[in-house]
């Protein structure tokens, strides 16, 4: 009986103590303290789910005075990305075989699946923050992979994209075509992500409506 009143009382204080810091938590947001807002992108993007085969992991910081969140999304390199188009089963030899896509298949998925990445995560995180906290995103999509001239790893930028609330939630995404879209934003793409081409960034990312 001792033992199952410590763990009851265990239990409300741990109880007492989350919803303290939950508490606390809100107020930093309704506030505009950096770091809450930072950490919430963090659970945001946490509960973001992906298909097993197609993982993509991120890395963020969120700047107050601007109200400008820089994110990098990093996607699996096409080598990593199965190329299998379908399974069957061959009952005369009680076997499963599959069916591999072309090459031309296999880049046309690979470089769609790259630029439907960057929209959705712009979308995802402008729709989660409801308050407005962030006026704007500056997105990088890339993949990392083992350099041919230095035998060393390095990440490759596939789509730099800068977006700005009122402009990206206007769009009626059911109806784009993310390449589209992306071109529309000013965003600098990589030519060939399949081909692991580095987006041309000479010329910096432009702002719509801008040169």
């Amino acid at each position: 009986q001792a033992q199952y009143e410590a763990d009851c009382r265990q239990r409300e204080t741990d109880a007492v103590e989350q919803n303290a810091e939950l508490d606390r938590f809100i107020n930093d947001l309704a506030f505009d303290v950096e770091t809450a807002i930072q950490d919430y992108v963090g659970i945001v993007l946490a509960n973001s789910v992906w298909p097993d085969a197609f993982p993509v992991t991120f890395e963020h910081t969120f700047d107050l005075a601007t109200r400008e969140l820089t994110l990098t999304a990093r996607i699996p390199a096409p080598d990593q990305v199965p190329s299998v188009k379908e399974y069957k089963y061959v009952k005369a030899r009680d076997e499963i075989t599959s069916t591999s896509l072309t090459q031309k298949e296999q880049k046309e998925r690979y470089n769609n699946a790259a630029w439907q990445v960057a929209l959705r995560v712009l979308h995802e995180i402008f729709e989660a923050d409801r308050s407005a906290k962030i006026r704007s995103i500056s997105l990088t999509v890339g993949a990392s992979r083992i350099a041919p001239h230095t035998g060393l790893p390095e990440f490759v930028p596939l789509a730099l994209v800068a977006a700005d609330r009122d402009t990206f939630v206007s769009f009626d995404l059911s109806n784009v075509v993310p390449h589209a879209t992306l071109v529309h934003l000013g965003a600098a793409l990589s030519k060939s992500p399949f081909d692991m081409t580095p987006a041309d960034t000479s010329t910096g990312v432009r702002v719509r409506g801008q040169g």
